[in-house]
């Protein structure tokens, strides 16, 4: 449930962590129940291990504390690594269109290369013609 508070234009929005009901304000409450969750699932996980119950509640705030920052770490250390990861792939992709420019333009010098040698070939056959046709006329 989210309503807006007209003096400071925030919104409150009521989420449910640890079967407790909190109103929170200052992100969109589409964030702000996303972040609920993931409290209540890791909530849910640490609930599990063996003598969480036993645990005083200093304890198992922190206990919940040191999971969510744990996974914060491993998130960005998965980020970096796609991001390196990126940086290696753009890379190779500068690499390869670079390859692909430089092939083009091996290609369009062959190509210009074609076309000399055949002008020079077809040349040679005019003179080559020329040349039988003065042959036939000298021998009659």
């Amino acid at each position: 449930m989210a309503q807006n508070i007209d003096n400071n234009k925030s919104t409150v929005t009521e989420v449910l962590i640890g079967g407790k009901v909190f109103r929170l304000s200052g992100a969109e409450p589409e964030h702000i129940h996303k972040v609920a969750e993931l409290v209540n699932r890791k909530l849910s996980e640490i609930k599990t291990l063996a003598g969480y119950k036993k645990l005083d509640s200093d304890y198992k705030e922190l206990l919940l504390n040191l999971n969510i920052a744990d996974e914060y770490f491993n998130a960005v250390a998965e980020a970096e690594s796609y991001k390196a990861e990126m940086v290696e792939k753009e890379n190779e992709l500068y690499t390869a269109r670079h390859d692909l420019v430089s092939l083009k333009l091996k290609l369009e010098n062959a190509l210009r290369q074609e076309d000399i040698l055949e002008n020079r070939v077809s040349e040679w056959k005019k003179k080559y013609e020329e040349l039988c046709g003065e042959s036939e006329e000298a021998e009659n």
